[in-house]
């Protein structure tokens, strides 16, 4: 009787543990969703890594400087990656940090004021319906949006949640 139960519980606890595997990327958009659709800075902030993701974003576009000042041959290219190098970081510190999340949010919602002031807020960071979620690894996952393929959200794991942790930024337009 108790070796039973003993599978029971196994078995509810794989189950369990499989559900959570394939449904909380999906339950963490929809809560991302819901808080930017309500305007709730703080709410959305709680499923950011700041850290993680401001490092990433200067990685991803240092790396857009570099391959654009390679295609520059005259040399100014060099010069201008030197520049952006010291005024990115700085510049994605600010705006990729809960302050600079709350303040977009306020800016959203005072365009909205002026523009549509009868339409429901949609928020400023809307999570679409048409995204595909692509399992990197237990610990990790991206989002990518079905009409923009060439740019993920990269989310990491962190206890029983996830956090927006990197991006990978669309290929700039070739000229």
């Amino acid at each position: 009787m108790s070796k039973r139960w003993g599978l029971a519980a196994f078995g509810l606890i794989a189950a369990l543990a499989i559900a959570w595997y394939f449904m909380s990327p999906w339950y963490t958009l929809k809560q991302m969703r819901d808080a930017a659709q309500a305007n709730d800075a703080d709410a959305l902030a709680a499923y950011v890594d700041f850290p993680a993701l401001r490092e990433d974003m200067k990685s991803e576009i240092m790396a857009q400087f570099a391959v654009e000042a390679q295609k520059d041959k005259s040399g100014v290219g060099g010069l201008g990656t030197a520049m952006a190098t010291a005024m990115i970081g700085p510049m994605i510190d600010g705006l990729v940090s809960p302050a600079g999340l709350r303040a977009a949010f306020i800016a959203n919602r005072n365009r909205e004021a002026t523009q549509h002031p009868t339409s429901k807020a949609t928020g400023a960071f809307d999570v679409s319906d048409k995204v595909e979620i692509e399992r990197r690894s237990f610990d990790e996952f991206a989002v990518r949006n079905k009409s923009r393929p060439d740019g993920k959200m990269i989310f990491k794991r962190h206890g029983f949640g996830w956090r927006l942790s990197g991006v990978n930024l669309p290929a700039p337009a070739s000229n």
